[in-house]
């Protein structure tokens, strides 16, 4: 009767798991959504400058969707947005380039000024949480970093910007994390925009994160080439 009873419960929770895991791995707006960030034969130099290159063959996510109403992000001089990322020895590195018509930065405090909100959930829980959540003003270097974010660096006047991430054993080729960005655009003090990489349709009322995938597929010429590119630049 014992043994029953403990099935009977185990098969309760299993039905009740399986659920939560196709929702979270293929549901609702997220279906067939992700970013696949390649094993990199040697790491970019985070110095804000996306002349590595490694950043030439990575995959480009670009920052489309209008997070606010919903609404697809237009092709617009008022702002436009890409990112890569890639990995090496335990290290996720992400690069940034953007092209806001009237950058707002100094301001004294970052909610009125142009910023870069980046989530990475290491757990891969599926969910934006606080805990994973990074607030980067545009063209400062902060000193204090929230683990595991170990650097950012921007260039080119606030226009580029490259991060790293230690993961140690997460960043590992198959394994899944949790990933978001967005650009939170402000003028004269007030936000004005919210522009995501995200499918159609994703809004801030969809709280479920992206999934950011470790690949893994180094091509023998490539390879030599970025190990010359890194020993010519750890020259300088």
């Amino acid at each position: 009767m014992h043994t029953r009873k403990h099935t009977f419960v185990a098969a309760l929770f299993l039905l009740m798991a399986i659920p939560y895991a196709l929702g979270h791995l293929t549901g609702g707006k997220l279906q067939n959504f992700q970013y696949n960030a390649a094993l990199v034969p040697i790491a970019p130099i985070v110095d804000g400058y996306l002349d590595d290159p490694v950043w030439e063959d990575a995959n480009t996510g670009k920052l489309t969707q209008e997070l606010t109403t919903g609404d697809p992000w237009p092709e617009s001089d008022d702002f436009t947005g890409t990112f890569a990322a890639v990995w090496r020895s335990g290290f996720l590195y992400i690069a940034i380039e953007i092209a806001d018509d009237a950058l707002e930065t100094h301001q004294s405090k970052l909610l009125r000024e142009d910023h870069l909100v980046l989530y990475l959930d290491p757990h891969h829980t599926g969910y934006r949480d606080e805990l994973y959540r990074y607030e980067i003003p545009i063209g400062r270097e902060t000193h204090a970093l929230k683990s595991p974010l170990t650097r950012i660096a921007w260039g080119n006047n606030g226009q580029t910007c490259e991060l790293s991430f230690r993961l140690d054993a997460l960043a590992e080729k198959g394994n899944t994390l949790g990933f978001g960005i967005t650009y939170n655009d402000v003028d004269d003090g007030r936000l004005q925009n919210r522009i995501t990489w995200a499918p159609a349709g994703y809004t801030a009322d969809d709280n479920m994160l992206p999934d950011l995938v470790f690949t893994a597929e180094i091509k023998p010429n490539t390879q030599q080439k970025l190990i010359q590119w890194g020993r010519i630049k750890s020259l300088y």
